[in-house]
């Protein structure tokens, strides 16, 4: 017999598809101002050394923290949507798969960098994200028992 979706789910689904829409505009249709032209980097950590060094918080803040940040409400919002997704790793490879995609569209469509580092950042933010869910579930239960 088919329940359909619950209420919170759905709830669940719709933020899931209202935060993948908002994190393809930022990624794919926002202009860079720090666009080096289309190029590859697979040196892990160049581009996060060369933004350390340049001591200009605003491009580390968007560049460093905002790539992880970016993919904190998607290691989230993946084990709430889907129960697969409670698979810590199986959150975090479709968090790297979904960054990938970002940094192969950007390279191709957008003529910007594919950069390893966005990947190994966008990745600890799937990890944060999915870690957060965690505690949250965690407590939630701790809540429950604390309750009955």
């Amino acid at each position: 017999m088919n329940q359909g979706i619950s209420g919170k789910r759905a709830l669940f689904i719709v933020l899931l598809a209202c935060y993948l829409t908002v994190l393809l505009i930022l990624t794919l249709f926002t202009h860079n101002y720090y666009t080096y032209g289309k190029s590859v980097n697979l040196e892990i950590f160049s581009s996060v050394r060369l933004m350390l060094r340049s001591r200009d918080s605003l491009l580390i803040l968007k560049n460093v923290l905002g790539n992880i940040a970016l993919f904190i409400p998607l290691g989230f919002l993946l084990p709430l949507v889907s129960l697969r997704m409670r698979f810590f790793l199986l959150t975090i490879g479709c968090g790297i798969l979904f960054s990938l995609m970002i940094e192969t569209v950007q390279y191709l469509f957008a003529a910007r960098i594919f950069d390893i580092d966005d990947l190994l950042l966008n990745a600890a933010g799937t990890i944060i994200g999915r870690f957060l869910y965690s505690v949250g579930r965690f407590f939630r239960y701790k809540v429950m028992i604390f309750l009955s």
